[in-house]
């Protein structure tokens, strides 16, 4: 796990979680993300394809299924961007910035 430790662990799970939570109420999909306790690095890639998919689907006509938004994510070189940015001391937003501004 690096260097996260529980509160930083949490903290990186409320920022990709702030869309679906209210930090002041529970919420059940960041106690199943706390128990599983899955690699950081793999939350935050799947947050940034996420946000890719939004960003892909805002103009089209058909929304894309996120087993092709992810071989988008591979095929066109973002999964290695990913490798590349990834700094497990920035938030998500921070690496997809930086992976789409090598665009």
């Amino acid at each position: 796990m690096g260097s996260f430790n529980k509160k930083k662990y949490k903290e990186m799970l409320g920022d990709l979680c702030g869309d679906y939570c209210n930090p002041t109420q529970y919420c059940i999909l960041k106690e199943f993300l706390t128990s599983m306790h899955p690699s950081p690095r793999l939350l935050i890639q799947l947050k940034c394809i996420e946000k890719f998919k939004y960003e892909m689907n805002k103009d089209a006509k058909e929304e894309l299924p996120m087993g092709t938004v992810i071989i988008i994510w591979a095929e066109e070189g973002y999964a290695e961007r990913f490798a590349n940015e990834y700094n497990e001391d920035d938030s998500y937003k921070e690496i997809y910035e930086r992976i789409m501004k090598k665009d």
